[in-house]
């Protein structure tokens, strides 16, 4: 990693490190250049603004696309299965999890959620047209639907402090994801004490 890498990558822990603590329009340009250990002047080499440096951080949480296909290819191939459905989730989530339950959390950035909802749907649509399915409009709202209630259920679990664990919550999904919302809940209702 080059000097330069180096410097805005501790200016973007900085300022990561303030942002978890209080709002965007709290955090000034000094408070992150102290924290980093550099000049004021030293944030304008590298960002135009604080807004900036909070874009770039989102940007470089977005999943990528392989992560987000892997599991319509699977469901594909498997006639309708898939094998390994939240192992990539799960690694993402590892590796990003702090940084994600902050910008989904209630004071995060509604943003946030817009726009990692756009690039998914995106992705799987884009890999919906190269196969050339039939009803692309149709399908589009369908992963949105799905899209919508994966970032949901996650956000509830972060809200309920993690109440039940990872393995417990990818379940969930699964049987929510494979049977239908109204099946499971049906289910549910049905299954009384």
């Amino acid at each position: 990693m080059s000097r330069k890498e180096e410097t805005k990558n501790n200016l973007l822990d900085a300022f990561w490190e303030l942002y978890k603590e209080k709002p965007l329009t709290k955090i000034t340009v000094k408070e992150i250049t102290d924290k980093a250990g550099y000049n004021r002047g030293t944030f304008y080499t590298y960002f135009v603004d604080i807004n900036e440096a909070l874009e770039i951080l989102k940007a470089s949480l977005m999943p990528d696309k392989d992560m987000i296909i892997n599991p319509f290819i699977e469901l594909k191939d498997n006639d309708g299965k898939i094998i390994e459905p939240i192992e990539g989730t799960n690694d993402y989530l590892k590796k990003n999890g702090e940084k994600i339950a902050v910008l989904l959390g209630p004071k995060g950035d509604p943003g946030f959620v817009h726009e990692l909802k756009a690039r998914l749907r995106q992705i799987i649509i884009n890999y919906a047209e190269d196969l050339e399915i039939k009803e692309v409009e149709d399908f589009e709202y369908v992963i949105e639907y799905h899209i919508a209630g994966l970032i949901s259920m996650y956000q509830l679990w972060l809200e309920k402090k993690q109440n039940i664990d990872e393995e417990s919550l990818g379940l969930v999904y699964e049987k929510t994801a494979y049977d239908g919302a109204l099946s499971v809940i049906n289910h549910m209702l049905n299954d009384t004490k």
